[in-house]
């Protein structure tokens, strides 16, 4: 629901008070101002005028004051959805916004309905490569489907780092959200040779930037050129994938950081320590996925019959569907280089999502992806 103050304005309009006592969860009490007839509530499981009173689920029972404004001939109920996080509170991952933090959120993303959307922001503290370009697939996913999407922060931090990485370049005019915008713009802008901006692009033509980009921030890690263009010449596949044919309805989304610490928290030291460094890539697409795109190739469709044995398929040599995801075996090549690393390649397409770590694969189901969304992790511990 649209939080609203002062008095309620305009005709048949009523007001949203306080959690009904009789009803637990997230129900709240809806006292007419105006005699009308009852409205028909959408997605209302149990709704009761009791002497033009009613009862109405609400996602957020916390509300206590809610004007809904209707028309004379109906109501028309403003409903707000609250979408929630999953990110953890303790542990080397702590308050970091990752990919699978956004996972409630995607999953409750699907249910809306034009109403506005809030997606609470207030438990994040750091946000990584993925995380933002994660973001901003949610939110290519939510805005056609809500009235408003509104983003809520705790403080500045989270906000400024947003900032920083262009994240309000892009989705500024099409988001709402309780900071000052405004304010942080006007902060300078170092350039320390260590990140790509978050970057939206939709041609071919576009990706070699971005890739000579992602090239200085590795050679800038002493990572040698025979490694450099290996990941680059994938990357820059990738890329190509995400916007060719006009599969990916917003193009594609790329995010690259490199950290004076180790990020990921599997590559922790003793006590959730973080030495060495590390690099962050992430790349996501809103196309048909890697599941589809395998099972174009007739000699793959064997393999293609769950997302997560398309995923655990893909970057094997030579494994392509129609020339696009893992032509050449790139990804294969990327995967190695990140596993001597002692790193990981992440694939997530669909509902499944699948990490290689070298000789290791970790499989799991998640909640539905709209698109294929790729992280490598190269991190680099200190000599002893």
């Amino acid at each position: 629901m649209s939080e609203e103050g002062g008095s309620p304005r305009g005709p048949n309009t009523f007001l949203a008070a306080d959690p009904c006592p009789s009803n637990p969860g997230n129900v709240v009490e809806v006292t007419f101002l105006e005699s009308v007839e009852a409205p028909d509530i959408r997605r209302s499981r149990a709704t009761s005028q009791i002497r033009g009173r009613l009862f109405l689920p609400v996602p957020d029972a916390s509300l206590r004051r809610v004007r809904i404004p209707a028309v004379p001939a109906y109501n028309v109920i403003e409903m707000r959805t609250q979408l929630e996080l999953n990110v953890r509170r303790k542990g080397a991952m702590r308050g970091i916004l990752t990919l699978g933090s956004l996972d409630p959120a995607f999953a409750a993303a699907r249910g809306v309905e034009g109403e506005m959307a809030v997606l609470d922001l207030r438990s994040v503290e750091f946000v990584e490569p993925s995380g933002l370009c994660g973001l901003a697939a949610l939110l290519e996913f939510l805005i056609p489907r809500s009235r408003l999407v509104g983003l809520r922060f705790f403080g500045y931090d989270v906000a400024a780092y947003l900032e920083r990485m262009n994240f309000f370049r892009v989705f500024g005019h099409r988001i709402e959200t309780n900071v000052d915008v405004a304010v942080l713009e006007e902060r300078r802008r170092g350039n320390p040779g260590t990140l790509q901006e978050l970057v939206n692009f939709h041609s071919e033509e576009e990706i070699p930037g971005i890739i000579n980009r992602i090239s200085e921030i590795l050679e800038n890690k002493d990572y040698r050129l025979r490694e450099r263009a290996a990941i680059c010449a994938t990357l820059s596949e990738i890329c190509a994938n995400a916007v060719e044919h006009g599969a990916s309805s917003f193009g594609a989304y790329a995010a690259v950081q490199a950290y004076r610490h180790i990020v990921s928290g599997r590559h922790g030291g003793p006590k959730g320590e973080r030495r060495g460094e590390e690099v962050l890539i992430a790349i996501a697409d809103g196309g048909v996925g890697v599941r589809e795109t395998l099972s174009r190739n007739p000699e793959y469709a064997e393999f293609t019959k769950t997302d997560n044995e398309a995923l655990r398929h893909a970057p094997k040599m030579g494994v392509s569907g129609t020339g696009e995801i893992g032509r050449g075996g790139g990804l294969a090549v990327v995967g190695q280089i990140s596993a001597r690393a002692g790193g990981s390649l992440s694939l997530r397409s669909g509902s499944g999502r699948v990490t290689f770590y070298g000789d290791r694969t970790n499989s799991r189901n998640v909640p539905h992806f709209p698109g294929t969304f790729v992280r490598v992790s190269l991190p680099r511990k200190p000599a002893d």
